[in-house]
């Protein structure tokens, strides 16, 4: 059974680097959608890893390793493994073209990533309206400036930088009361500034 710890642990990287990519807001249209993407590339990485451990299980230096340890390190490993180059061509005149099962990993993970992305990006945008269509420029400025000064996370200079940017919004004066509005709401919800 210890090939569940494998997939545990490869299953739990990729929900840390889901959650690393996406700002999910709490109201989205088309969760059950979006929750079949996200589980679905949970369990696709799981199930990659537990088929990695059983074809390196007893391969050396694995074979040597307690069953657990062996799990473990595969299932944590398992990225750097599948980004193995095998060899490398030549096409056309493009010369050293890696060939391995990095190309296909990538590419599937760029067609889930894509369809998460455009769920969220509704929902986001969705939830970035209504708190600028309900909140004034004043409120929104207090929240997005209480906001990095609660930040445990930001560094003194990140904050400096956010402070500095929402000062910048603040003192637009090409942009409209609403767009300064839209640009502070979607940093206040989403950590993301807007250029």
């Amino acid at each position: 059974m210890e090939w569940s710890l494998a997939a545990l642990a490869a299953g739990l990287l990729t929900l840390a680097d889901l959650d690393r990519t996406f700002y999910l807001p709490r109201r989205i249209q088309d969760k059950a959608r979006l929750r079949t993407w996200y589980i679905g590339f949970i369990i696709g990485n799981s199930a990659l890893a537990t088929a990695l451990y059983f074809g390196l299980r007893s391969v050396s230096p694995f074979a040597e390793w307690s069953p657990a340890v062996r799990a473990i390190a595969i299932g944590l490993g398992y990225l750097a493994i599948i980004r193995v180059k095998f060899t490398t061509f030549s096409y056309g005149d493009r010369d050293n073209i890696p060939f391995g099962f990095e190309l296909a990993y990538e590419g599937a993970k760029k067609f889930v990533y894509k369809r998460i992305n455009r769920i969220a990006k509704a929902a986001r945008y969705a939830e970035t309206i209504e708190l600028a269509n309900n909140t004034s420029l004043a409120d929104l400025a207090r929240r997005a400036k209480l906001s990095i000064d609660q930040d445990a996370l930001m560094s003194q200079e990140e904050k400096q930088a956010n402070k500095e940017w929402l000062l910048g919004v603040l003192q637009d004066a090409a942009a409209d009361d609403m767009d300064k509005r839209i640009s502070i709401a979607n940093f206040v919800l989403s950590e993301q500034r807007s250029t």
